[in-house]
């Protein structure tokens, strides 16, 4: 391995260093006195599974924080990619919430479609399809209203 290829490592690494731990640890402290962050959430389906992420504590939707100036629709689809590997066409909104708790912030959860199914796991968690019948029996880190109605209704 040459110079460069040294260099691209090391910059790989610092910027998962940097997501992971700075990112992180400034957007759940400093950031939610600073401004009201801004997230969304996606409920990706293939066929009558849901994409959702295992985690030590449970299980998520991916999503993540939404970049200033960045289009609603293209941080869900940006967080997808990031989380699980997974290319996504993101549709109805299903939920917006303005939180005060534990996550404040203006939460947006979409509804999308996954186009590809190339899962790759990040630190956030282990990319799994669910079966949508097996979904209410999960254990998931948070319960938002719309979402899980959706989820386990008879309708959705």
């Amino acid at each position: 391995m040459g110079v460069t290829g040294i260099f691209v490592g090391f910059r790989s690494l610092r910027r998962r260093f940097e997501k992971k731990y700075v990112e992180g640890l400034l957007s759940r402290t400093v950031g939610n006195y600073l401004w009201s962050p801004v997230s969304v959430s996606v409920l990706a389906h293939r066929g009558d599974e849901v994409l959702v992420l295992k985690s030590g504590d449970g299980y998520s939707l991916p999503g993540g924080l939404n970049k200033g100036g960045e289009d609603l629709k293209e941080t869900g689809r940006r967080e997808v990619l990031e989380e699980t590997g997974c290319e996504v066409e993101v549709g109805e909104l299903l939920e917006i919430s303005n939180d005060k708790g534990l996550y404040p912030g203006v939460h947006f959860f979409f509804e999308a479609e996954v186009k590809n199914s190339d899962l790759d796991g990040s630190w956030e968690g282990e990319p799994v399809f669910v079966e949508k019948s097996e979904v209410e029996d999960l254990e998931w880190e948070l319960r938002h209203s719309h979402v899980h109605e959706y989820l386990f209704s008879e309708d959705g």
